[in-house]
């Protein structure tokens, strides 16, 4: 009976010691994987992983982790499997509830994405990325009041990031509060001035505002900084011909139609039947 008892201790020990051991060599595994994701090597960040999870099941974090190595290799579909799986183990985590509903918004599934972001919100006031991806999306979608509440939201919680900063500008610009929108923008361009598209948008906004001589030079520094914002060409035709400057419009019609890689029928037709009114008059001119 003696060695019966020992036995069944000495069993019990040994099941306690394994378990520590088993979580041990599964978070080698993982901070293997974080240090070869930081290296930028992705791939063999994600089979240290999968390994780990392969040796403790529940690992939510590594779950997480996974998710974000396949979103940045563009594998959407094995990410989505990986943040769901990490919701599963925990369903109050709001950081995989945003990114889980960041990456349905990129797979156009808004209306799931838009269903995560608002619980990750709900667990979480200050999640800047369901702040920022939320108003987003509400602004992709037209719904500018409920964009402008998270952006700003967003910009409260990370005030020098510029992103939110730019979208709120974008949003502002599209109700009445247009000088809004130019305070937002000039602040995203005051964090990240090398931005193309950010000097582009702030250039709309003053186009709206028929305010011409501040549009342009936007338009000119958005495609100095990004030549593929080949839609200030477009713009810039457009105010250059209301301000009676015909060469300078024919020659920003013409750079928007060599430049265009968006291939925007309706658009190229405009402009190719702009340039063909143009060029008479310009001739005559000269």
């Amino acid at each position: 009976m003696k060695r019966n008892w020992q036995t069944a201790i000495f069993f019990v020990l040994a099941t306690v010691l394994a378990r520590p051991a088993i979580a041990d060599e599964a978070a080698v595994h993982y901070n293997q994987g974080l240090n070869l994701k930081r290296q930028g090597k992705t791939a063999e960040a994600i089979e240290e992983v999968k390994q780990a999870i392969a040796i403790r099941k529940d690992y939510a974090a590594a779950y997480f982790t996974l998710g974000n190595l396949y979103r940045s290799q563009g594998d959407w579909d094995s990410s989505l499997a990986a943040y769901k799986k990490t919701i599963e183990l925990q369903p109050a985590n709001p950081d995989a509830r945003a990114n889980l509903g960041a990456l349905y918004i990129r797979m156009k599934r808004i209306d799931l994405g838009i269903k995560e972001l608002v619980t990750a919100i709900s667990l979480d006031d200050a999640n800047y990325d369901a702040r920022a991806t939320l108003g987003m999306a509400y602004r992709q979608q037209g719904d500018y009041p409920k964009a402008i509440i998270h952006l700003r939201r967003a910009t409260e919680i990370k005030p020098n990031e510029a992103l939110a900063w730019e979208n709120l500008g974008v949003a502002l610009g599209r109700t009445s509060d247009k000088d809004g929108g130019i305070a937002a923008l000039k602040r995203a361009i005051e964090i990240e001035p090398k931005n193309g598209l950010y000097h582009f948008n702030l250039a709309v906004v003053y186009r709206q505002l028929k305010r011409p001589d501040d549009a342009i030079p936007e338009y000119q520094e958005a495609v100095r900084l990004d030549p593929l914002q080949s839609g200030a060409y477009y713009d810039m035709g457009l105010l250059y011909s209301q301000d009676h400057r015909y060469e300078e419009a024919l020659a920003a019609f013409k750079k928007y139609l060599a430049t265009n890689d968006k291939h925007d029928p309706a658009s190229e037709k405009d402009a190719q039947e702009r340039i063909n009114s143009l060029e008479p008059a310009v001739k005559k001119k000269k």
